[in-house]
């Protein structure tokens, strides 16, 4: 494959999975028609999607980087390239409702108040979530989407002595660590009807406090490992190639609408990933097309920020209907939710996210020069 930054195919679907979350979590399901009703309400397995790509990308950025036995300058360069990533814009954000709950309401801890911030530990989430480690069993994620950044900054720190035994050593290696990913995804699944917390489905767990999301980002994001060793093969490469990607979207869309366990859908998402890292035919097409590559590229900023709009998104579909025909109520609060995260995630991308990624690596530069051989993009 040819060195380049990234597979727009999967840079597509991460933007489709981002929107996908978002309409989850603000509108209820049952506002929508039958099939896409379905859809919507298993919006929470978007983030198992992102889990899989995201041990995938990190397999075809960073793999070579542990061909050989782990160095520690290794390992603090790949950790060095996803804080950077990662960092800067979630940091800033935390520190925007950190500021904004001091200064207005001289307290972290506020109940009911938009943006505001209501810490029941506040000196243990504030620290736990300043280091992204809030989703190791610590605390709650201050906003809530951080969870799952939390949960991949801890498959980060695996991911150098995993990615050694899955894509360089023989078959049974990888058929072991298949096992292991398949048994944490299942376990994931069991202990969400035992850890006490509310779910809307077998892997909707979400609650840092306990060890199930960790081990729902594990399973995931070692599975997308193994399907990047699967990739490397030519005829799985040719097969996926070959436009089973469509049968695979069928099968993943046909589960939902029957209401199938998510164990039953879940092995939809590995097989999107290899058909669409092959980035042909019209499915690549598709997910490669400008407005949907672009919005994959703000998927990050998109899923940091948009929980926040709750608040405001209710109060307006309760008020506006009082002023305005409902149809016209409901097209100016989706404009309004259109627009106003986008541009939100247009200019933090920007001003915050890019500089602040360009900023890290730059004073970790000396550091990264040490480790070879250097990883493409990231």
């Amino acid at each position: 494959m040819s060195a380049k930054d990234e597979i727009d195919a999967l840079t597509g679907i991460r933007g489709v999975a981002a929107v996908t979350v978002i309409t989850y979590h603000i509108y209820p399901s049952e506002e929508f028609p039958w099939g896409l009703h379905q859809f919507i309400a298993r919006g929470y397995l978007s983030v198992d999607l992102f889990f899989v790509l995201s041990g995938f990308v990190m397999a075809l950025n960073y793999g070579q980087m542990f061909r050989d036995p782990v160095r520690i300058p290794a390992i603090g360069t790949f950790l060095l390239r996803r804080i950077a990533r990662l960092y800067p814009l979630y940091i800033v954000f935390l520190a925007l409702r950190v500021g904004y709950s001091l200064l207005t309401y001289h307290s972290v801890t506020v109940p009911g108040f938009w943006f505001a911030m209501n810490l029941e530990h506040p000196a243990k989430d504030l620290i736990a979530n300043s280091l992204m480690i809030q989703s190791w069993g610590v605390a709650k994620a201050i906003t809530n989407p951080t969870w799952s950044i939390s949960t991949e900054w801890g498959a980060y720190f695996l991911f150098p002595f995993m990615v050694t035994p899955i894509l360089f050593r023989g078959q049974w290696s990888v058929m072991f660590a298949t096992l292991v990913a398949v048994a944490l995804v299942i376990a994931a699944s069991i202990m969400t009807g035992y850890d006490g917390t509310t779910h809307n489905g077998a892997l909707d767990a979400n609650d840092g406090r306990t060890m199930v999301p960790m081990l729902r980002c594990l399973g995931g994001f070692a599975l997308g490992v193994i399907t990047f060793r699967a990739f490397q093969i030519s005829w799985v490469k040719r097969l996926a190639g070959s436009g089973i990607g469509w049968l695979v979207i069928a099968y993943m869309l046909t589960a939902i609408a029957l209401h199938a366990h998510d164990l039953v859908i879940y092995p939809a998402f590995p097989l999107l990933v290899l058909c669409l890292a092959c980035d042909k035919g019209w499915l690549g097409a598709v997910f490669s097309w400008k407005p949907i590559f672009e919005l994959g590229v703000l998927s990050y900023t998109i899923y940091v920020i948009h929980n926040v709009w709750f608040r405001p998104f209710q109060w307006l579909r309760a008020e506006l209907p009082k002023q305005m025909p409902m149809p016209v109520a409901q097209m100016v609060v989706a404009a309004f939710l259109i627009l106003s995260i986008g541009g939100a995630a247009i200019a933090l991308h920007r001003w915050v996210e890019v500089p602040g990624r360009r900023l890290v690596r730059t004073l970790s530069r000396s550091f990264e020069t040490r480790s070879s051989p250097s990883p493409r993009g990231g």
